[in-house]
């Protein structure tokens, strides 16, 4: 079982992270905790655990084995299993290692299989030998100051062998928690994949354990089978996957609360968010806005923890704003009666053996408090409006459950039946007396992980049965959704991509943008060839996707003509045109440097989020101005300039709305359209990270890129199953996918 190291602090502040030894984020934290709840709900006995030597991967181990039960298992950490070294780019953000050593070899160094990064010197401190963490490691084992992905497979391989591959063939679990690039070059041994493909390899979310599956051939070594995440959504056996989706519940645990960080039962008493928890939250509503999660509406109890956590994690998602917020005291914590307040040990010395017994007994209650103990609930001002006689002075999980699913019967189950989205921020107690109500006896317990969890938990709601009861239909938990490593995918349709050939702005080596700049005559011969490629393979199309701009236009015209799908429908869209570069548009590179300053320019270049100058109103390069965009309405085209960032937001939901119905049809589409247009949508498809955002694969003018599609049925979310050049080989599309000045994007 491979679990990636959940996100460090260098991973959240975009810095390229090789060997630096960061900690864990709170993020991280999370993720970890996650994985090891995944882990603990399968049931899956660890024999060994394996892991690096960096702080980030030891402590993800520590959180995985904490929450899955594994603490007293044997962690061996070795170097060898360490991130790859990323050279002279350690430390450094990817805009700041463009300004430093240029775009063309940055994309070089992150693209390629092995050539190696600008190496650090011997007396850099950034230099293994360096580091008293690696004193008793012979010099010459260690990298030379920088690793291609070659040389890690060098690394990690014999180690793989020697120490980790001999226990699964005896039949033991191991688990292994370590990098990116060190799980890359594993991988690509195991799966016998060619150098070209290795750097394709993709990484399930860390909250995700993926698990491989092998044959033992005695003598002849281990056999990869299959892999499969671990967490992978829970399908009602009944109805299967596909059934069409009603209503859904996102379920959130609250934050850590100050009475949680000191160890102390919460039970009602109103206690705020830590610091930690506030960044719990938002790490929750970033997870809700990563997966574009929309609800309409939002429960919570009435604790300020619960609140707060529901009111964070809404603002981040974009939830907040016209979505009504329901508190009830129904949905509070389990009350603690007398041991409210207490800690473990105090309640245990005051009341011995039944202060556990009410943790861990469903029909339980702890001593109850007297209605005139200034911690019983008809002594607090919240409740004033609640009749003395309802509210609790103390809780068995039975007593509090059958005022939770009353509400859960009454006030939220309405919504969902009507096809709606409701998020439910509660309590541990709370949150597992629905979702044990909600599955079957034999999953009682199961779930008991998503419930500790601090990030969502999601059911789907199919349509009614007879007795006007929506059926659960899917399980699973948000953070680690996806459908790379689905255990059954339904094929559908293919896209084959290419870029605009050859513009006049390009052989002016100009920012283009938006500017309508039309082929010159390589641009057309590029077009042409495409075309020719598409003729000898016989692609049809059903329907052909462009922009608004003339080059990609003129592209898709000769495209088609060659390769014989002239009369195919085109679908233009300005969501799909290139990134607007603002101030940089018209300019060359020399002449941008000139007005705005190298660093300026490199920033806005190299960067993920970070916006250019604008260009003004009055401003003939502003889209408002383009009688082209003159049925848009203004506050949904670019304020005068983009970021990537922003070009992502436009060109997915485009993709979302108009092209992926027809791949589910099973139709083949082409695509033609811009670098960064196309960058934004296969940082989607393929779910790479702004950190990554040079390791994305570049388009090509004249060799299409065809990616075929398999759906799962559980989301609209396709899967890539299968990439390829039509009549080239990777390393030929790449180079054709090159910039004029060698780099990958522009």
């Amino acid at each position: 079982v491979f679990v990636r190291h959940g996100e460090s602090q260098g991973n959240s502040k975009n810095v390229y992270t090789g060997w630096g030894d960061t900690p864990l984020s709170v993020r991280g934290e999370q993720e970890a905790v996650e994985a090891g709840l995944c882990i603990k709900a399968t049931g899956v006995k660890f024999d060994k655990v394996f892991t690096s030597f960096l702080l980030r991967a030891v402590k993800t181990t520590e959180l995985v084995c904490n929450a899955s039960g594994h603490e007293s298992v044997p962690v061996v950490k070795n170097w060898r299993l360490n991130a790859r070294h990323s050279g002279a780019l350690q430390g450094l953000t990817p805009e700041e290692a463009v300004a430093k050593f240029g775009e063309k070899k940055v994309t070089l160094w992150r693209s390629s299989y092995d050539v190696l990064p600008a190496c650090v010197e011997l007396d850099d401190p950034r230099h293994p030998a360096n580091d008293p963490l690696y004193a008793d490691v012979p010099r010459e084992d260690l990298p030379q100051g920088g690793e291609s992905l070659a040389h890690t497979v060098e690394r990690v391989v014999p180690y793989w062998r020697d120490q980790i591959a001999p226990r699964v063939q005896n039949g033991e679990a191991v688990l292994v928690v370590a990098h990116k690039n060190s799980f890359r070059a594993l991988w690509k041994y195991i799966e016998r994949t060619p150098d070209e493909d290795a750097l394709d390899a993709k990484m399930a979310p860390a909250s995700a354990p993926l698990v491989y599956e092998f044959e033992d051939l005695g003598d002849g070594g281990l056999v990869f089978k299959t892999k499969y995440i671990m967490n992978f959504p829970v399908v009602n056996p009944a109805l299967g996957p596909g059934a069409k989706t009603v209503g859904k519940a996102y379920f959130l645990r609250h934050a850590e609360s100050v009475n949680n960080a000191r160890g102390v039962d919460n039970g009602w008493e109103d206690t705020a968010l830590t610091l930690k928890g506030e960044q719990q939250a938002m790490e929750a509503g970033q997870c809700l806005k990563h997966k574009g999660v929309k609800v309409d509406v939002i429960f919570t109890s009435v604790l300020q923890r619960a609140v707060k956590t529901a009111e964070i994690a809404s603002m981040i998602s974009n939830n907040a704003f016209a979505v009504p917020v329901v508190k009830s005291w129904r949905l509070n914590a389990r009350h603690s009666g007398a041991l409210h307040g207490l800690s473990n040990a105090e309640a245990v010395d005051k009341y011995g053996e039944a202060a556990a017994e009410f943790r861990t007994t469903h029909g339980a209650p702890p001593a109850f408090l007297a209605q005139q103990d200034p911690r019983h609930p008809s002594q607090d001002a919240l409740y004033a409006d609640v009749k003395p006689e309802e509210l609790p002075g103390g809780e068995s999980y039975d007593m509090m459950a059958k005022r939770v699913l009353p509400f859960w019967k009454d006030t939220i189950l309405p919504y969902i039946k009507a096809g709606k989205s409701v998020l439910i921020v509660a309590h541990r107690n709370p949150l597992k007396a629905i979702i044990e109500y909600l599955g079957e006896e034999s999953e009682k317990g199961a779930f008991d992980g998503q419930v500790r969890s601090t990030l969502p938990f999601v059911h789907e709601f199919g349509e009614c049965d007879a007795n006007g009861k929506p059926p659960v239909l899917t399980k699973y938990s948000l953070s680690s959704l996806t459908t790379l490593y689905a255990r059954t995918l339904r094929p559908v349709g293919k896209a084959v991509f290419l870029r605009h050939g050859e513009s006049l702005c390009n052989l002016n080596e100009s920012f283009t943008g938006w500017e309508d700049s039309g082929l010159t005559p390589k641009g057309e011969k590029e077009a042409e060839e495409a075309g020719r490629y598409l003729l000898e393979e016989g692609y049809k199309f059903d329907v052909v996707v462009s922009s608004y701009l003339t080059r990609a236009l003129e592209s898709v015209k000769r495209i088609c003509a060659v390769s014989g799908n002239s009369s195919v429908p085109l679908v233009k869209s300005w969501r799909f045109n290139a990134r607007h570069p603002g101030v940089l548009q018209g300019l060359t590179k020399p002449e941008a440097i000139k007005k705005y300053g190298k660093e300026k320019v490199n920033l806005w270049r190299g960067s993920y989020d970070v916006m250019p100058e604008c260009v003004t109103l009055e401003d003939p390069r502003h889209p408002f101005n383009d009688s082209l965009y003159a049925g848009v309405p203004h506050d949904e085209l670019p304020p005068g300039g983009e970021s990537l960032a922003r070009t992502v937001d436009r060109v997915v939901p485009f993709w979302q709305k108009d092209v992926v119905p027809r791949i589910q049809a099973g139709e083949t589409v082409l695509l033609v359209g811009h670098k960064n247009s196309l960058k934004a949508l296969f940082m989607y498809l393929e779910d790479t990270s702004e950190h990554e955002m040079f390791d994305v694969r570049p388009v090509s003018a004249t060799a299409p890129l065809v990616f075929e599609f398999a759906e799962s049925g559980f989301t609209d979310r396709l899967s890539i199953v299968k990439k390829y050049w039509v009549k080239h080989t990777d390393a030929e599309g790449m180079a054709k996918g090159r910039c004029r000045d060698g780099s990958l994007h522009m």
